[in-house]
């Protein structure tokens, strides 16, 4: 995978039988606890924010062929090079204390693979997260803490969390 990371080449990131995920996009940092990618949004064919998964669930990964990168409407993966303190993300909790300053991160645990909680970090500790909710209205909510170790997700910066952000700044 260290020449898909430094030619920035997209990737699928196969989590079968772990879970039931395909990711897409180009990898930034793997290591033995997390994987840093920038997310590939399939609907608007560009790059669009990034997420953090742990890097134990991934069975495996396939670089994108010539008809998969021909499908890329705006290549703008540039613009998210150089956002991230990668150096300082090497596991899950140092990647959620770099993400305090993030208006917005969305969290997804082991409970469900279709629930997720969305709202700005307020702390975190050994073992916990407290994060200020936000709903799909825009309007703030009561603080969820959220196990580090069920954490198995971590979007941000994406177009959607951007769309809630817009919502709240409207109210």
């Amino acid at each position: 995978m260290l020449n898909e990371i430094e030619n920035k080449i997209p990737i699928h990131v196969d989590l079968a039988p772990n879970r039931d995920k395909v990711y897409s996009g180009i990898c930034l940092k793997s290591n033995d606890e997390v994987f840093i990618f920038i997310c590939f949004n399939e609907d608007t064919k560009e790059f669009d924010g990034f997420a953090i998964i742990r890097n134990y669930e991934i069975e495996q990964y396939r670089a994108w062929d010539e008809e998969e990168l021909s499908e890329i409407k705006n290549n703008n993966y540039s613009d998210f090079i150089g956002q991230l303190a990668l150096e300082k993300m090497d596991n899950m909790s140092q990647c959620l204390s770099e993400l305090k300053n993030q208006e917005l991160v969305a969290i997804f645990d082991e409970s469900d693979d279709d629930t997720y909680f969305v709202g700005k970090i307020e702390t975190v500790m050994d073992t916990e997260i407290a994060l200020k909710l936000i709903n799909e209205d825009g309007e703030w909510a009561e603080p969820e803490k959220i196990k580090i170790d069920e954490i198995q997700y971590i979007g941000f910066g994406t177009s959607y969390e951007k769309e809630l952000l817009n919502k709240n700044a409207l109210q």
